[in-house]
């Protein structure tokens, strides 16, 4: 382990995507010694889950000597100020995606933790899947030849109709951005780490579909739904759920209508530092998609391409001769993918034979992306320098 990370680790938020992070360290052998979060129930609950002595809403339990890392799973708009203050503090810092919303907070964290010394990383799991390694391997070979095509998507279904209201819609919590932040900072990230360049260039289209909708009792609904559909649509909620089995009139008493400003699709075309070009589809409202993303390169002399729904199994060409496709039957998922992520944090890429953790600078590399890609989609599609 590295040094200085042996005493325990602190979670920040109880949320979904913590329990992932609990579940890597317990797998990783190392120990959380508290958990903080917003409210006390929520804090309570994950302790007891997880076996954590320690809980509670204040964040001071965050800067215990038996603390020597602190995982980050809060919001985004949260970062930059915990973050700043845990690193002045001398803690190691694993901090959700995006690091910051700014790039100069971002830029800043980045060169505190450098000066600092510490240990610092952002959950970009996506380059820990095992078919990573062999994709970076076909893509930086002497036989593929120079880079000249990269695309993809990532796909999700998670925000279609109707679907929980929360933070993420919420601009002063999540951003001006949803799928952008939430999915392509994962595809971003991915790119170029596999080929080894940076996005430099950026041109992207924003879908925002239904700017205005209703929200009853915490699940948002699109406004044209018709009166005669509205009860069937509460009934069944998402995901085949029941919400409620309130009728027509009730639901118009208690509804609110919000505005949602985020994308819900996002079409990006760019460029890259070694001359390729490429374009990606992100929607967080593709039916029947629960988490697929793919990309594809294109090299001078070979083609090659992984997704997650196969991802075990890494497929190329070469001149004009049949794909062939490599599968391995003791691959891995998302949950080894963050196990491994977890592994390189505390141990060190160079140790444990994995990728290197994604760095601070690299999280503000893909900040700044994000803002480019914002300031392009609010100039209906003009390219931006990153």
């Amino acid at each position: 382990m590295r040094k200085n990370l042996t005493r325990g680790a602190a979670i920040l938020g109880a949320g979904f995507i913590s329990h992932s992070h609990a579940e890597a360290l317990r797998y990783c052998g190392v120990r959380i010694c508290a958990v903080v979060d917003r409210t006390e129930d929520a804090a309570r609950a994950f302790a007891e889950k997880w076996g954590i002595e320690t809980y509670g809403t204040s964040e001071e339990l965050l800067f215990s000597d038996e603390v020597s890392s602190v995982h980050v799973c809060t919001p985004p708009h949260t970062h930059y100020r915990i973050v700043k203050k845990l690193l002045n503090a001398g803690k190691h810092v694993l901090c959700e995606k995006p690091l910051c919303l700014v790039p100069e907070e971002a830029e800043e964290l980045s060169a505190l933790a450098d000066s600092l010394g510490l240990t610092c990383g952002i959950n970009l799991n996506v380059r820990f899947h095992q078919m990573s390694d062999r994709m970076k391997e076909l893509v930086c070979g002497r036989d593929f030849g120079s880079v000249r095509l990269v695309h993809g998507q990532y796909l999700q279904q998670f925000h279609l109709l109707p679907c929980p209201y929360g933070w993420r819609y919420i601009p002063e919590a999540a951003g001006p951005m949803r799928a952008v932040t939430e999915i392509g900072t994962h595809w971003f990230d991915i790119i170029q780490y596999i080929t080894g360049q940076r996005i430099t260039e950026v041109s992207a289209l924003f879908g925002n579909f239904h700017p205005q909708r209703v929200v009853r009792d915490g699940v948002m609904y699109s406004p044209a739904i018709k009166d005669g559909e509205k009860t069937k649509a509460l009934k069944k909620g998402n995901n085949g759920a029941l919400v409620d089995s309130c009728d027509n009139k009730i639901c118009r008493e208690a509804e609110e209508t919000v505005t949602v400003t985020s994308e819900d699709a996002a079409l990006i075309t760019f460029r890259l530092s070694g001359g390729a070009i490429g374009s990606v589809t992100l929607s967080e409202v593709s039916h029947g998609y629960s988490n697929y993303l793919s990309y594809e390169i294109t090299g001078d002399h070979m083609t090659a391409g992984w997704n997650s729904q196969e991802n075990n199994s890494v497929y190329f060409s070469s001149g004009s001769g049949q794909k062939t496709v490599e599968s391995d039957g003791f691959g891995n998922g998302f949950n080894d993918s963050f196990r491994r992520l977890i592994q390189s944090f505390y141990f060190g890429s160079a140790d444990t034979g994995l990728p290197s953790c994604p760095t601070f600078q690299e999280g503000a590399e893909i900040v700044r992306i994000c803002s480019a890609v914002y300031e392009s989609a609010v100039k209906s599609g003009g390219w931006v320098q990153v």
